[in-house]
């Protein structure tokens, strides 16, 4: 199944095709109901609403796709962000990128994210358990990676896999966990240390 946004973790455009395949898109090229952003301005990601407001011509859906998003400044994520939040029916998002940690945190929440099997060694990570003892919280908190980038394709990969058990399984506890681990990437990235991000993730 599908997320209405999903987020690829490569820059390879190939990568992709398994998800056209799944809403039976064959390809990009001349296809009326893809639109492929090339240019990461505000207008143009705004000009995405004229797109999504037409009638799908050849397909029961249609697609916005964003290579390279971390191109996109501030402004335009968030002018993105409305779009993300509200798509409409039969309307889908795919964006890729290889720096997922230089989107917004609310872009992220709102993707299904996804590591290609050839993109990252990170998806051998088993999914994060948060026991209910401080003791057993300590000792799992120093098996986790303690190098900061590191650190980060694994926080990546545990929001990765808590939205495919979200999807499987909607419940508010792992929407609470997906915002947890969100709140402690922009952690890292704000320079706090692996240690103390893990003391928050476990403990707190």
């Amino acid at each position: 199944m599908l997320f209405p946004s999903t987020l690829l973790v490569s820059n390879n455009l190939s990568t992709i095709d398994p998800l056209l395949a799944s809403l039976d898109h064959k390809s990009i090229t001349n296809n009326p109901d893809i639109l492929l952003i090339e240019e990461y301005t505000v207008e143009n990601i705004r000009s995405i609403n004229n797109f999504l407001s037409r009638s799908p011509y050849n397909h029961s859906s249609k697609i916005v796709i964003i290579p390279q998003a971390e191109l996109l400044n501030i402004d335009s994520q968030n002018t993105l962000l409305k779009n993300l939040e509200e798509p409409g029916d039969n309307n889908y998002f795919i964006l890729l990128t290889t720096r997922p940690n230089s989107l917004i945190s609310t872009i992220l929440s709102r993707c299904q994210i996804i590591h290609p099997h050839n993109s990252t060694k990170t998806t051998d990570y088993p999914l994060l358990s948060f026991p209910t003892s401080v003791f057993e919280s300590i000792l799992l908190s120093d098996t986790l990676p303690k190098e900061k980038l590191e650190f980060l394709n694994y926080l990546n990969t545990q929001i990765s896999l808590y939205q495919q058990l979200l999807i499987a399984s909607p419940n508010s506890q792992n929407s609470k966990i997906i915002n947890k681990l969100i709140k402690a990437i922009l952690m890292v990235n704000a320079n706090i240390d692996t240690k103390s991000v893990t003391d928050f993730l476990l403990l707190s």
